[in-house]
């Protein structure tokens, strides 16, 4: 065995696409390009949620991370088709506030690591 088998970081920045369904769970044609949580954007995101629930703690004051995992999930999209609508991170947001099942799916997909590897020979 190589270790660099074992490395995930390349795949995970690359990205990988998931096909969202809609709210009954239908398949709406509509593929959303995300990287992974062993990404460099999502790790770096991660970094300035702990900052802030940090900052947070320190002040006494409360902590909402709803905004910082949503800005991290717009951040680390990175793309989509199968919409005539051009891909932006301002539309991004706007759907992943106004469509929380299309949210959630993004969340779910990008914490499987999986999503992320290409499938290795069985032997």
């Amino acid at each position: 065995m190589k270790i660099n088998t074992l490395y995930t970081t390349d795949e995970h920045d690359a990205g990988s696409e998931v096909e969202i369904t809609d709210f009954s769970g239908e398949p709406t044609g509509l593929f959303i390009k995300v990287c992974g949580v062993d990404s460099k954007k999502f790790r770096d995101r991660a970094k300035i949620q702990q900052k802030a629930y940090v900052e947070a703690f320190r002040a006494e004051k409360d902590f909402d991370d709803d905004e910082i995992q949503l800005e991290t999930l717009v951040e680390c999209t990175l793309g989509w088709k199968g919409t005539d609508e051009k891909f932006s991170k301002k539309l991004c947001k706007e759907l992943y506030l106004k469509a929380p099942y299309v949210r959630d799916q993004i969340d779910r997909f990008m914490g499987d690591r999986s999503n992320f590897t290409k499938a290795k020979p069985k032997k």
